[in-house]
């Protein structure tokens, strides 16, 4: 959506020996093909540095990483359906659709000028997609960099976990049982993790959060898969889901904080260094109020919705707020895990954003967002048309195919 502005960007660099960003040169896209194996999610992860990438380089990353969300969602929710009932969705259903928002940030172009509530004037629209766009570009383009960067990490992280998981339990158990399966199959991620823990600081990486909920998230997966009742199978779903959320949300919450934040350039010195804390001076309380105003205009957009998180959740389109089996949750997991993030009390005007820099908002939605739509089919739609692709398969950005800026997409509060 916001195309670089190399002229007017602060540098990140303080060092003015370090070699211009110009001279940096992305390898070449590898080819991927379909179903999206293992060995796919670390090729289409692939090496470089978000500080110093071009737009089109961040950009066929994000494309690419949505694309194999979209496969392994479809992949995944087939698997847990195996034995009946209707597809949930599970944690990469709705990673699919929060990284192709991501990727309008990354767009090289600027903000549709007509987008805005209608009653604003044209001449106001246009200003304040001006304004967005500086925004966004400013500091090297650090808001959009930081989200890249933190879904190119997760995508690496949670994608291997989640196509390993269905590479080995699409496969019958064994003699040895389902058990014994489930214990070889964590054993391998706990080799992954560990693993990653050793990327070099051109990842960005954050502090790991504990593996608990990642491990307890892919069992309820497994147990799923073992459930042959259709309603305790949704509800194993949904905890899984809400687990492996707040593992990402956890990840993530230095590059959210970043791509926020008042003083873009130096919240992403700090993220750089590996030092990324809260403020505690005089400083927090405007980059407190300025994430606040900014959470006022995000947006997540699905096939069939644009969703303004600062807003009340709505029910999905055509459906009830809850889906049949997720309308009385009895599973004792579960509910633990609304009643500690779904903070909303049952009512409807609080299951919005105030600040998303805020772990606790942002599962707050999420935690409604997950049961809402947990068996809602629009959610499975493919991120773009096959011939797009088939071209990002094959490591091409085709340029009559950008992402789409929906209307509304700047509208304010």
């Amino acid at each position: 959506m916001i195309g670089p502005r190399p002229a007017a960007a602060r540098s990140l660099r303080a060092d003015p020996a370090v070699p211009a960003r110009e001279a940096y040169t992305a390898p070449e896209p590898v080819r991927c093909d379909l179903p999206i194996s293992s060995a796919e999610v670390r090729r289409i992860a692939s090496r470089g540095y978000p500080l110093w990438e071009s737009i089109h380089d961040m950009q066929l990353r994000n494309r690419r990483i949505t694309l194999a969300y979209s496969d392994l969602s479809c992949r995944l929710a087939d698997l847990l359906a195996r034995r009946g009932g209707p597809r949930q969705a599970n944690w990469c259903t709705y990673a699919t659709w929060s990284s192709r928002t991501i990727g309008t940030w990354i767009e090289d172009g600027a903000p549709s000028a007509g987008a805005g509530p209608r009653w604003v004037p044209g001449v106001v629209r246009r200003l304040g997609a001006r304004a967005l766009g500086w925004l966004v570009a400013r500091d090297n383009g650090a808001t959009f960099r930081s989200l890249a960067a933190g879904n190119r990490y997760v995508f690496l992280e949670i994608g291997l976990a989640t196509s390993i998981f269905i590479e080995t339990f699409s496969l019958p158990a064994g003699p040895e049982g389902a058990e014994e399966q489930w214990r070889r199959y964590w054993k391998c991620i706990e080799g992954l993790l560990a693993e990653l823990s050793d990327l070099d600081p051109s990842w960005l990486l954050t502090e790991c959060p504990p593996p608990a909920d990642m491990r307890l998230g892919l069992r309820k997966y497994f147990e799923a898969l073992q459930s042959e009742d259709e309603r305790e199978r949704a509800q194993l779903v949904l905890a899984g889901n809400l687990l492996m959320g707040a593992y990402e949300q956890r990840r993530v919450d230095g590059y959210v904080t970043v791509s926020l934040a008042l003083d873009t350039g130096r919240a992403m010195r700090k993220l750089v260094r590996g030092r990324f804390d809260p403020e505690r001076s005089w400083y927090q309380v405007p980059s407190a109020l300025w994430a606040r105003l900014m959470s006022r205009f995000l947006l997540l957009q699905t096939p069939d919705e644009q969703l303004h998180v600062h807003r009340p959740l709505p029910p999905p389109p055509g459906e009830p707020m809850w889906p049949d089996d997720l309308a009385v949750v009895t599973l004792p997991l579960a509910q633990a895990l609304l009643t500690r993030y779904d903070v909303s009390d049952g009512h409807a005007h609080r299951r919005r954003v105030k600040d998303w820099t805020s772990f606790e908002d942002r599962m707050n939605y999420i935690s409604s967002l997950f049961r809402s739509r947990q068996q809602h089919a629009a959610l499975f739609s493919d991120p773009f048309p096959p011939e797009v692709a088939r071209d990002l398969l094959a490591g091409i950005l085709a340029p009559d195919a950008r992402t789409p800026v929906p209307p509304g997409e700047l509208a304010g509060p």
